[in-house]
């Protein structure tokens, strides 16, 4: 190997919206949808020359969508050259015309040169047209490119991280636009521990993969304290005996860690409900709840200024709503057991990973087309991601040239088929985050094709 690479979601905005007027030129026709057993549904397109429209407005006015996916030679398949890489230079020579969703892209060769950059096509838009609504109604419908793509390249710290974080500024932010990256406390982490050491070994590595410290949340289990240490509230009571011990890590026995995560996520639903009540009140039925990944950086400033005129009703004291919401905490545990000491974070986050068929079948055959329900270690904000239907889809550390040595996860096993003797082979060594070989074995089974 000469060349190694790896991706992550770059959530950068690859799609507009834009008001047309009610006069504006369209281009129709009907697209046949197949219904198996029955008549095919015919579905009227109409398109302009920003996109389709998806809406009509009360007034006449058309919502019309641009999305990268749509435009032409957004989807080739030049990405497989990456096969044929031989150095940093020839990786990127690929990228620029590789027709993949937007990702980054993480390259290291043998001669030890890295390398990030958008990878997939993106829109060329004006950063001016992006601003906001008013301004985008006036801009001409983008082109979409993937070459000449912002990138890092030999960075002088020999380091690099993404973690679905945001990794642009200024005019390729302006650019590239804002799809929801990610808070930055697990790349926090990821980069702490890159900066930890000079040099690394694959299980180096792996453990900054498993790093489950959850260092965002002790903020908030000291938050949870002070609320709860001296009231005489018996609910609350309940609740300081059993979160006393902080063990500091998303570990599955951790019971502290649940309640800490489970008293912010009660605190950032009040409070996003109430700053975002008037635009809810105004559209109405129009209201979609916006995705506020970044609402930590709202909410704990709040929290620790605490500003009389964004108090939400009907509370008459910021006191007076982290105790109410630590109350809810209390009283969401107990409806699953009134022991709040067994209420770990290993039964809240317990694998739910089953075969996509499964969602189609009675529930007796999710004991074969299923993993086992494990509690996991881990959590968002944190290296170790993973949720009980969601996480890390691989682990892997490996170094060209060095490949006897790198280390692979995957979860569910190497096999997709429920029959196969290697469906889930390996899952447990995912969950457990045991080393395991990146390197296959010696083969068991030769599987020969040959054309007629």
């Amino acid at each position: 190997t000469r060349v190694a690479w790896a991706f992550t979601n770059s959530y950068i905005d690859t799609a507009d919206y834009t008001t047309l007027p009610a006069n504006t030129p369209l281009r129709s026709y009907n697209e046949a949808i197949a219904v198996a057993g029955a008549n095919p549904e015919m579905l009227l397109v109409r398109e302009s020359d920003w996109g389709p429209v998806l809406h009509d407005e009360p007034d006449g006015q058309l919502l019309a969508l641009r999305w990268v996916g749509q435009q032409a030679g957004a989807v080739r398949l030049d990405f497989a050259d990456m096969a044929k890489a031989a150095d940093l230079d020839s990786a990127f020579a690929v990228a620029d015309r590789s027709g993949i969703p937007a990702q980054n892209l993480l390259v290291a060769d043998r001669t030890g040169r890295i390398a990030w950059r958008l990878i997939g096509a993106r829109p060329a838009r004006d950063p001016s047209c992006h601003a906001d609504a008013a301004a985008q109604a006036s801009c001409s419908p983008w082109p979409i490119r993937s070459d000449h793509a912002p990138a890092l390249v030999d960075p002088p710290d020999h380091r690099l991280w993404t973690a679905n974080g945001r990794v642009l500024d200024g005019a390729a932010l302006a650019e590239a636009g804002d799809g929801g990256y990610d808070f930055g406390a697990r790349a926090k982490q990821i980069r702490d521990g890159l900066f930890a050491h000079e040099s690394f070994n694959e299980s180096d590595l792996l453990a900054i993969q498993l790093d489950d410290r959850a260092l965002l949340m002790e903020r908030w289990w000291k938050l949870l304290r002070q609320t709860i240490e001296h009231s005489d509230d018996p609910a609350l009571k309940r609740l300081e005996v059993a979160s006393r011990q902080w063990q500091g890590r998303a570990s599955p026995d951790s019971v502290s860690y649940r309640m800490a995560r489970g008293f912010r996520g009660i605190l950032m639903d009040n409070m996003e409900g109430a700053l975002l009540a008037t635009a809810k009140q105004r559209l109405g039925e129009r209201y979609i709840p916006p995705k506020l990944a970044q609402f930590e950086g709202v909410l704990w400033p709040l929290l620790k200024e605490r500003p009389p005129h964004l108090l939400p009703p009907p509370y008459e004291s910021w006191d007076a709503l982290l105790a109410d919401s630590a109350r809810q905490l209390e009283k969401d545990l107990a409806e699953q057991g009134p022991d709040l000491a067994q209420r770990s974070w290993g039964e809240r986050n317990t694998a739910a990973i089953c075969h996509p068929v499964s969602a189609a079948l009675p529930g007796l055959f999710k004991r074969w087309l299923c993993m086992p329900a494990q509690p996991l270690a881990g959590d968002d904000n944190m290296p170790r991601v993973v949720g009980p239907k969601f996480g890390a889809s691989e682990r892997m550390v490996v170094s060209p040239g060095h490949e006897a040595d790198g280390i692979v996860h995957m979860p569910g096993g190497q096999s997709g088929h429920p029959l196969s003797p290697f469906w889930g082979a390996g899952h447990d060594d995912w969950v457990e985050g045991r080393a395991t070989p990146f390197l296959p074995g010696k083969p068991a089974h030769t599987l020969s094709l040959s054309p007629r």
